[in-house]
């Protein structure tokens, strides 16, 4: 069987300084004969960061069936524009005994010095990428501070159009139909109404998403928290600033005001994770939803969280708590064969690409132990009460108010005595009673004795270990080999 040749090509954008599909196929036959059989695997509008496209899968796909004898591209960075990636493709085009060659790149790659020039060239196309990524991450860092418009799409309840922010041209936020229905979805989540109840009486209503797809619990909620929607004020900002948000505002803040979010796309956030790296900027538009009602539906979301958040999981006390940092989806516990790991629960479904998302559960249990312990070693020990002092100030009170209804008859008896006297008696009983009660709330809110407050981390249980993480911790994520904890 005549092995085929592959001709590779890409085009991440079709621009007038870049070289088009055609032409690059057009190039690479020139170095082919005639009688040469070629296959032509081609990927436009694909950036070369990583191997995610699907003419260069099935072309790896065929390599491994053994049906390609060849590998041709214009130039190395259409192949790849990532070093780790491009390394690897050597490797299985080495082990499948296929030839390698480049149009423009000139050189051989059977000796040392060969395959050392081939990876710095490719050295040099990863460093081209990185440049073009970082100009356009600094650009739209520079719109967004200024409150332009990054070109995302307009969230649900609003429309964009033309407008001017500080005399530039840009899009501005305009309510539109759906509007009245966002404010109806706010109202409804702080009465009391379920997610899942509003989504079902939306798409029983044939209302649709921005996308125009059907509500789900995943998309109301991330709705709910936009800040785009609402009409800032003092308590938002602070709300904001809390969950680690950088506040970028004018110095004349415009009353009633949205509120854009924006991140650098490097910095990964979840639905659970803080704003820590997020920039806080007053948008040009007016929100649709008054400061008071937002608060109250992010008060009930944290709420909800914390309930979600219980774990039901009986393999470990981190059941419920840790979460993967690339999608947020919970880590869960598969049994491998020599041990049982923690796996993101998207990338069981698919849905997740993060590398390095499975941990041992052992050495996950033990990191996060460690530090927890850490933390609770750190707390100051709670101060104990003094039971028998709080049931004798209360009779106390209970005597002194005999004492003050006897001193009230008094006053009221035409044959009680001198009623100045006798209400300036009353007075200071009054004082006392309030100063008892005062210190005997006080004395309430610290917590009740134990004969050991603070608990030794090792010798507690996992379901110990659970309830002390529920409160010391706000977030727990996986990020390749780094456990991120956020404490309360």
């Amino acid at each position: 069987m005549n092995l085929l040749t592959a001709i590779y090509v890409r085009q991440s954008a079709d621009r007038a300084d870049s070289i088009s599909l055609a032409a690059q196929e057009r190039l690479c036959r020139l170095d082919t004969a005639p009688e040469e059989p070629v296959r032509v695997y081609s990927d436009g509008g694909f950036s070369g960061k990583n191997t995610e496209r699907p003419a260069l899968q099935a072309m790896l796909a065929d390599i491994r069936a053994g049906k390609i004898g060849r590998v041709l591209v214009y130039r190395l960075d259409r192949i790849s524009r990532n070093l780790a990636d491009f390394t690897q493709m050597l490797t299985l085009f080495r082990s499948a005994g296929i030839s390698f060659s480049s149009r423009t790149e000139r050189f051989e790659t059977a000796s040392p010095m060969g395959q050392a020039m081939q990876n710095m060239l490719m050295v040099f196309a990863e460093l081209e990428r990185e440049t073009i990524c970082a100009r356009v991450r600094d650009a739209a860092f520079a719109r967004a501070r200024a409150g332009l418009d990054t070109g995302r799409a307009a969230p649900f309840g609003f429309r964009r159009e033309a407008g001017t922010v500080s005399g530039r041209r840009t899009a501005v936020l305009v309510p539109d139909v759906t509007a009245q229905t966002l404010r109806q979805g706010f109202a409804m989540y702080a009465a009391g109404k379920s997610l899942s109840e509003i989504c079902a009486a939306w798409n029983h209503a044939g209302i649709r998403t921005a996308r125009g797809k059907s509500w789900s619990t995943g998309t109301l909620s991330r709705i709910l928290r936009n800040p785009v929607y609402v009409q800032a004020d003092s308590a938002v900002l602070t709300h904001l600033s809390r969950r680690g948000a950088e506040l970028c505002l004018p110095e004349h803040l415009p009353a009633g005001h949205g509120i854009y979010l924006y991140a650098d796309r490097r910095i990964s956030h979840t639905r659970f994770g803080s704003l820590t790296g997020t920039l806080a900027i007053s948008a040009p538009h007016e929100g649709l939803v008054p400061a008071r009602l937002w608060l109250d539906c992010q008060a009930r979301l944290a709420a909800s969280v914390n309930r979600r958040q219980s774990g039901r999981g009986k393999r470990t006390w981190l059941s419920g708590l840790i979460y993967c940092a690339a999608c947020g989806s919970a880590m869960t516990v598969t049994q491998g064969r020599h041990a049982a790991y923690l796996v993101c629960g998207g990338r069981k479904r698919g849905k997740c690409a993060g590398a390095g998302a499975v941990w041992r559960l052992a050495e996950a249990e033990a990191l996060a132990g460690e530090l927890l312990a850490e933390r609770l070693s750190e707390l100051p020990a709670p101060v104990q009460r003094d039971l028998q002092a709080d049931a004798a100030a209360e009779r106390e009170i209970e005597r002194l108010r005999v004492r003050q209804e006897e001193l009230l008859r008094l006053l009221t008896d035409p044959a009680g005595g001198a009623a100045e006297a006798i209400a300036e008696a009353a007075g200071r009983l009054a004082v006392r009673i309030r100063s008892l009660e005062k210190g005997t709330a006080e004395q309430k809110k610290s917590p009740a004795p134990s004969g050991n407050p603070l608990p030794d981390w090792n010798a507690c249980t996992d379901g110990e270990k659970r309830d002390i993480a529920k409160i010391l911790v706000n977030g727990m994520f996986t990020e390749g080999e780094t456990l991120h904890i956020y404490f309360a």
